[in-house]
């Protein structure tokens, strides 16, 4: 969620530099018939495509940077290190129907959060809409140590009941989330904050590949769940796109937006044009941005 806090802010600061006459009537003669301009457009391996104009290479060190920074995260603004994100400890509570589960995880580490893939981010100056596609090929989590308690009661006024307990480790991995969709902005006429007017997404989720040791043992049992555990979670992603949709938007918009309000935008959209002055669309991405050894190793 954290990352797409950061992604939001992204995708509304770049879509901001359409205001200016100057900027303005560059972009609508870079724009095509239906008013799009490719700001990011990641080649397929092994195919070359000719450079963009200037705002989608600076757009793209621009994004570049955020990957490398998401190594040391964003203090100032509350945002923990992202690769990998790291939670020492947490509990989750979950109650559904005749399913009552507490669960304990320990050293959790969420890695792959800065690998991705920029499939589409396209800015469309007549519709102030910017369209997204973003490809994660493996989200690795892993913790060290799990505990859950889950009590099975479905047969609860005959006083019977059935209990059991599971200890291990934790090895989860995500193949192929896509995240995808629409942002629409609103910009001001001279001066003041840009607003997100909407935050359309698509989660969808190819696979899953788990490895939790500790239910009911560590045998063919263990492995019977954690197959069942795969289906379950791609099941969950995918068949319930439009309730995380809504989530995710009402979530990130009203923090996006209350990070932009009293902010002048256009010193926002001067920071990321003036972010490679001096640099040069091949140049190595460097940033201020020193990694802390992992305290877990």
């Amino acid at each position: 969620m954290r990352f797409l806090v950061v992604l939001a802010c992204l995708v509304a600061v770049c879509a901001a530099g359409t205001l200016p006459n100057r900027v303005e009537q560059r972009l609508l003669e870079l724009a095509d018939h239906n008013g799009d301009i490719d700001l990011f457009s990641e080649p397929e391996e092994g195919v070359e495509v000719a450079p963009q104009f200037i705002l989608s290479w600076q757009a793209r060190r621009y994004i570049r940077k955020l990957q490398k920074q998401m190594e040391c995260g964003w203090p100032s603004l509350g945002i923990p290190v992202l690769a990998p994100l790291r939670v020492n400890e947490f509990d989750l509570d979950f109650k559904r129907g005749i399913f009552e589960t507490l669960n304990n995880v320990f050293h959790l580490k969420i890695a792959g959060l800065n690998d991705f893939k920029i499939s589409k981010f396209k800015l469309n100056i007549i519709t102030s809409k910017v369209t997204f596609d973003f490809l994660f090929k493996n989200i690795d989590t892993t913790a060290e140590k799990y505990s859950t308690d889950t009590l099975i009661d479905a047969l609860r006024q005959l006083g019977l009941s059935v209990e059991y307990e599971g200890t291990g480790d934790l090895l989860f991995d995500l193949i192929n989330l896509r995240i995808a969709g629409t942002l629409k902005y609103k910009l001001p006429m001279l001066w003041g904050s840009a607003k997100i007017t909407s935050l359309k997404t698509t989660i969808s989720l190819e696979s899953v590949q788990s490895d939790i040791s500790g239910f009911m043992g560590h045998g063919s049992l263990n492995r019977a769940i954690n197959s069942q555990l795969e289906n379950v979670v791609v099941k969950l992603i995918n068949d319930n796109q439009q309730g995380i949709s809504d989530t995710i938007e009402d979530t990130i918009v009203p923090r996006v937006n209350k990070m932009l309000k009293g902010k002048d935008f256009w010193t926002i959209v001067d920071l990321i044009l003036s972010s490679s002055d001096g640099e040069q669309e091949d140049d190595p991405i460097v940033v201020d941005c020193d990694p802390q050894a992992d305290p877990w190793a």
